[in-house]
Parts: C-alpha cells; structure tokens; sequence
C-alpha cells in the first residue's frame, strides 16, 4: 500500500487509544506492550473450562472499560483476535454471551459482550446464537465479592440438546456471571460449557 493509500485509509478509519489517546491504532503498540496475559482463571462451577485474555489492569483495563462504557467499539476486533486464538480449534459448536439487560442495553446502545461474541464466532467459523435473557437486576461492576456470589439470573431462549457451547463476556472476576450462564445453558441441553472472557484481574 502507498504512502498516500496509508493515509487516507488513515483519515476514513480514523480511531484513537483508548488508554493513552493517542492518534491510530486502537490500542496502539505502546500500550499493548505494556499489557500481560491474564492468571489462571479458576474454572466456576457449570463450566468445563475457563479463557481470558489479558491482566485486567493498566492498559488492557482502559481497552476492556471502553468498550464497555465509552463505546469505543474500534478495540473489539483487536480483543476478538486475541480471544479467538485461545479456543482449541474443532472444539465447540456454537457461541454465545452473557448478555446484559435489557434496560442498560438500550441505555448503552449495544451489548458489548454480544459485540466480542460475534467477532470471536466470525474468528472461529462457528454460528453465533442468543441462547440468553438476562434476568432485570443489579449490575455486578461495583459489587462486594459476597453480593457477587449468586451472579445474574439468566433465562435460556432457545435449545442446546448434545451441543457445546462457547459463552463470552468481558471480565471474569469471580465467575459468577459465567457460573450462572453454565447452569442455565445445561438447563437448556448443552454437554459442554466453556467461558471465555477478554480480562480476568490479577
């Protein structure tokens, strides 16, 4: 590509970090070079596995918080890749999220874990599936580790007899979000559970 093909591709697709600011990429070089891969996320109750893909902390904290907050939706492609790469190829038949309520979906826009999902699910060749309604309550950001513990209600939407499941979302803390998707996916049928998240804190 030509210096000049560069820059306007540049001022079309113009984005910025989402933790330094800076003009480009979203995250940029810098700031992915200063972030690490996630510790060992402990496997919650209903899963066969649990993935994440970065230390929830400094940079990689600002990217997953955008997102989620901010709708700088430019960095989900970039989480997505990453994510994506941490599933065992051939393993699982359908992805799916744990999705928000309704109430703070509309008030935000989008579904942000949704948003990782579909990009993770085109990465992985799999059919995507809204398989989960989220139970009206209170959000989990910002709650005690015992208010945590029982998670989200969810409800299921549609059937999983014999299939295994990818279910995303953004942070895993506890696993308690994930925990409560497991449960409500096995309901549903699903053999096998597998969560996978963008961040877990270290």
């Amino acid at each position: 590509m030509s210096d000049l093909l560069r820059s306007v591709s540049f001022v079309l697709l113009a984005t910025r970090c989402p933790s330094c600011d800076r003009a480009g990429p979203a995250p940029c070089a810098p700031c992915i070079a200063q972030m690490g891969p996630a510790p060992e996320v402990p496997v919650a109750p209903g899963l066969d596995d649990c993935l994440a893909l970065l230390s929830y902390e400094g940079p990689a904290r600002d990217v997953v918080t955008h997102l989620k907050y901010r709708n700088a939706r430019a960095t989900a492609r970039w989480l997505a890749e990453g994510m994506a790469r941490l599933v065992p190829a051939g393993a699982l038949d359908v992805v799916t999220w744990a999705p928000t309520t309704e109430l703070r979906r509309r008030s935000r826009g989008f579904d942000h874990a949704e948003l990782l999902a579909r990009q993770v699910a085109a990465r992985l060749s799999l059919p995507l599936a809204s398989t989960l309604r989220r139970v009206p309550g209170p959000p989990q950001t910002g709650r005690t580790l015992l208010e945590r513990r029982d998670g989200p209600q969810f409800l299921a939407s549609a059937s999983l007899a014999g299939r295994s499941v990818l279910v995303v979302d953004d942070v895993v803390t506890t696993g308690a979000t994930l925990a409560s998707a497991a449960r409500t996916l096995r309901a549903a049928g699903a053999d096998h559970v597998v969560g996978l998240a963008a961040a877990h804190p270290p």
